[in-house]
């Protein structure tokens, strides 16, 4: 069994989770980067294609072949910092918030989430998992999260530990897009991802100047509850601490028709692109967002 594979399952993630637990830092994260340098050099796995076309595109299509090799090692490495931390932390809320940077964007963010109705859009940048345990320990958890449709054992983690932080998750079905609008004509807000693409959707959203097929799930649900969309993620900075980045709320265009979701699709694309930007490595995408280009 490939490491690709042996990552999804459950004893992939048992072994993940004893070194993130027993290990100290210098010795975990050794490990995680030598994981993480097996994993990239399987020029075939399906993760190492995703995040060489990945990253080539954000890139502007500039990066030679053996740039490319070095940028999707990091990539993994990043990856792996990012699952040891998270394991690591998962003893107790104190251990969360010791990974955490807290400042005037994150107490601002759950101090103001308590007040509104928004549609919150996730991106696969920094310790998402780890920045949402976090906020759900600061009094940011009533709300719902659309999570992937049919969700492998590296997914079901993800959502049993967004479970234990208080929300509530529902897997993208159409019951769960009921329950979405439900709760937004009640004032409760839901959270989905904006940058996991949709194989065998029909959307072309330009994304980084490409067509992309990216979800629009949460631009429909915001415009018929007349609510913006917040874009948000999650940055390992150089002080080695999880930066909260968030946009302005999106106000979405009323309308009617596939233009006036496409616009207000890529408007909330935008500003994901500006916090792409700020660390590309960081940005863990393990599928391909751009089906027709193919990086050297």
């Amino acid at each position: 069994m490939g490491l690709e594979r042996l990552s999804q399952t459950r004893l992939g993630i048992s072994l993940a989770l004893g070194v993130g637990r027993l290990m100290p830092p210098a010795v975990g994260l050794r490990i995680a980067s030598r994981v993480a340098d097996r994993m990239a050099s399987d020029p075939e796995a399906e993760a190492v294609r995703a995040f060489r076309d990945n990253q080539w595109v954000v890139s502007g299509r500039t990066l030679t072949a053996e740039e490319l090799d070095d940028v999707v090692r990091e990539v993994f490495a990043m990856s792996g910092r990012f699952f040891y931390d998270l394991y690591h932390a998962l003893g107790s809320s104190r251990s969360i918030m010791r990974h955490i940077h807290v400042d005037d964007v994150f107490t601002g963010f759950v101090e103001r989430a308590k007040r509104e109705t928004y549609v919150y859009v996730g991106l696969h940048t920094g310790n998402f998992d780890l920045m949402g345990l976090a906020l759900a320990s600061a009094g940011w958890n009533d709300l719902q999260v659309i999570s992937v449709p049919d969700p492998t054992g590296g997914n079901r983690l993800q959502n049993a530990l967004r479970e234990r932080g208080g929300f509530e998750v529902t897997p993208a079905a159409l019951h769960s897009i009921k329950r979405a609008t439900e709760n937004l004509a009640a004032g409760r807000s839901v959270l989905t991802g904006i940058d996991r693409p949709l194989p065998e959707s029909r959307e072309r959203l330009t994304f980084f100047g490409e067509a992309a097929t990216l979800p629009v799930v949460h631009v429909r649900l915001a415009m018929r509850a007349s609510v913006p969309v917040v874009v948000m993620c999650s940055v390992l900075h150089d002080d080695g601490k999880y930066h909260l980045h968030v946009s302005e709320p999106v106000e979405m265009e009323a309308g009617k028709g596939h233009e006036v979701v496409r616009r207000n699709a890529e408007r909330c694309l935008a500003s994901a692109e500006e916090f792409i930007k700020l660390a590309p490595t960081q940005w863990v995408m393990p599928h391909r967002v751009w089906p027709d280009l193919t990086a050297p």
